[in-house]
């Protein structure tokens, strides 16, 4: 079983709400995947070109620590969570909803500091994630 299996395992998990479930799957996948480090490879192409590749953190794998960040959050390991939005936010730095998320984090830490900075940056990524959008994440 590979990487993408657990992934995809915990994704059933968590929207069968086995979130602590959902959370060993995914932390599976990614110790399955822990030897990727991003780095750039740069090849000569038969022609005389140079092709280069910017090998970073894959989609897949950025999902996995966002995944398991949401389910961390879903029950209440708050700590957790801001550790994998910021893991995420190394490497994908231009990543609005994980700013997004992240702030929601930083208010449940009460961070408002970073919360206030999270907030910032998605908004000026991604300009729906208003302050007032925010506040609605918390109204029943």
């Amino acid at each position: 079983m590979d990487a993408q299996f657990f992934f995809t395992q915990g994704i059933e998990k968590f929207q069968n709400r086995d979130y602590l479930g959902a959370i060993q799957d995914y932390t599976t996948a990614i110790k399955l995947t822990s030897g990727i480090t991003p780095g750039v490879v740069t090849e000569q192409i038969p022609g005389g070109t140079m092709r280069t590749n910017v090998f970073n953190i894959s989609e897949g794998f950025g999902e996995i620590y966002f995944n398991r960040g949401l389910a961390y959050m879903d029950i209440g390991q708050y700590g957790e969570a801001y550790d994998d939005f910021s893991k995420i936010i190394e490497y994908a730095p231009k990543d609005a909803e994980v700013y997004f998320k992240r702030a929601v984090v930083n208010y449940c830490l009460e961070n408002d500091d970073e919360m206030e900075d999270d907030l910032k940056k998605a908004y000026a990524l991604d300009p729906k994630y208003t302050k007032e959008f925010f506040e609605r994440q918390f109204q029943g």
